[in-house]
């Protein structure tokens, strides 16, 4: 082959590659952006992290395939800290075709607030034929929002039962059972708890101590507990004990603190059902000791109250009186008030002796067919220092027979 058919050869194939290369070059640098969808779900969270669920969907619009490299998602917070920083295996992508990368980031927020993620993907996007190479920068980012999760973050609900247990002379001594329900996916920790007993008119006259603790998710936590209520309670018509705390919730690191209250009514305890009580009575009793003298009949009434309780008792209006009685029909004697007071101190036996004086005149006038002869001693029981009364009444019988 001679030298010129050589030269014309090369001459002609240079061309070919000029042409070619020039087409090339033209196609690749019309090379389109893909179209890009980016997908940013939470897929699990708990107190310590959660699973950021990240999809990225390529669809290549050009006729050429392009390679997808240096892929890689950078998460902040809204104050600027970065959550995440992970990369993600590229891949090539055939002309007019798509493709799906994933990836589960795992993220912890060290205290800092999650409601509001930016999620930014970055990376390049390449072409290259033989010597002509061509890449784009590939940048876009997406906002989540995790405020719905954070908001349906709730306060736990409580409930509360009081039994009194014991009675001394400032205040009832209480129990309680605090019943508290997390309604939320994720445990909380209440604390800082205080149990306030008030009255209609806001004041405090009682408390009860709540501990804390933790509540797993859709789980109660029962709180026995004990307290007081001061006596001066029974002057007033309605309590209330006002139970506050806060409670928190650990999101992937970051604890959101939720306050929370909670009112239960207290019926006001009957004075007549704890001073009578059948587990601990008080005994009252009545002694009557009849006696002719040169003035008439003379009946001593003796009243006796055994206080079984830690408070002082009194009894007031005391009023003994003395009947006849003819089937079931009673006619008034005589009667007398006590001027004092009876007052039972703690734990011990108070007594008051009355006397009833029936002159000869009034005797003479007794039915003879009457029974009985009945000694009524009434009175109004009360707790020291308080205002709630009871009435009481005692009843004693003996024979009629010193008048026949």
């Amino acid at each position: 082959m001679s030298k010129k058919l050589i030269k014309y050869l090369f001459i002609i194939i240079t061309i070919l590659y000029i042409i070619i290369g020039g087409l090339l070059f033209i196609n690749i640098q019309v090379l389109a952006a893909p179209e890009i969808i980016i997908n940013v779900e939470v897929a699990e969270i708990n107190p310590e992290e959660a699973v950021i669920h990240t999809e990225i969907n390529i669809d290549n619009p050009n006729s050429f395939d392009v390679s997808i490299k240096n892929l890689k998602i950078i998460t902040t917070t809204s104050d600027g800290y970065q959550a995440a920083n992970v990369e993600i295996a590229g891949g090539k992508i055939a002309s007019n075709g798509k493709k799906t990368f994933t990836k589960d980031i795992v993220i912890a927020f060290a205290g800092r607030s999650p409601e509001l993620l930016t999620t930014v993907v970055s990376g390049d996007v390449g072409m290259s034929v033989l010597f002509i190479e061509k890449t784009i920068p590939l940048n876009m980012g997406v906002i989540t929002s995790l405020e719905k999760i954070m908001n349906e973050i709730v306060a736990p609900s409580i409930s509360a039962t009081i039994e009194i247990k014991d009675i001394t002379t400032e205040e009832l001594q209480i129990s309680a059972i605090i019943d508290v329900y997390n309604p939320n996916s994720l445990e909380v920790n209440i604390e800082n708890i205080t149990g306030e007993i008030i009255t209609e008119t806001g004041k405090k006259v009682g408390e009860i101590e709540v501990i804390g603790g933790t509540l797993p998710a859709k789980d109660s936590l029962i709180i026995n507990t004990t307290g007081y209520i001061l006596l001066e309670a029974f002057n007033y018509e309605k309590l209330t004990l006002n139970i506050n705390g806060a409670a928190g919730a650990k999101i992937a690191g970051f604890e959101k603190n939720i306050t929370f209250d909670s009112e239960t009514y207290i019926i006001v305890p009957d004075l007549e059902d704890l001073i009578f009580s059948k587990d601990k009575p008080t005994l009252l009793s009545i002694k009557a000791n009849n006696k002719l003298s040169i003035k008439g009949l003379v009946t001593e009434i003796y009243l006796e109250v055994n206080n079984t309780y830690n408070v002082d008792l009194t009894i007031n209006d005391i009023i003994c009186r003395l009947y006849t009685v003819k089937n079931d029909e009673k006619n008034l004697l005589g009667e007398n008030t006590v001027d004092e007071d009876l007052i039972a101190e703690t734990g011990q036996t108070g007594f008051v002796l009355s006397e009833i004086i029936i002159p000869f005149s009034k005797i003479f006038t007794i039915d003879p067919s009457s029974e009985w002869l009945m000694v009524s001693v009434t009175g109004r029981l009360t707790i020291k220092g308080i205002d709630p009364l009871v009435y009481i009444e005692l009843r004693g019988y003996t024979d009629i027979h010193i008048f026949r």
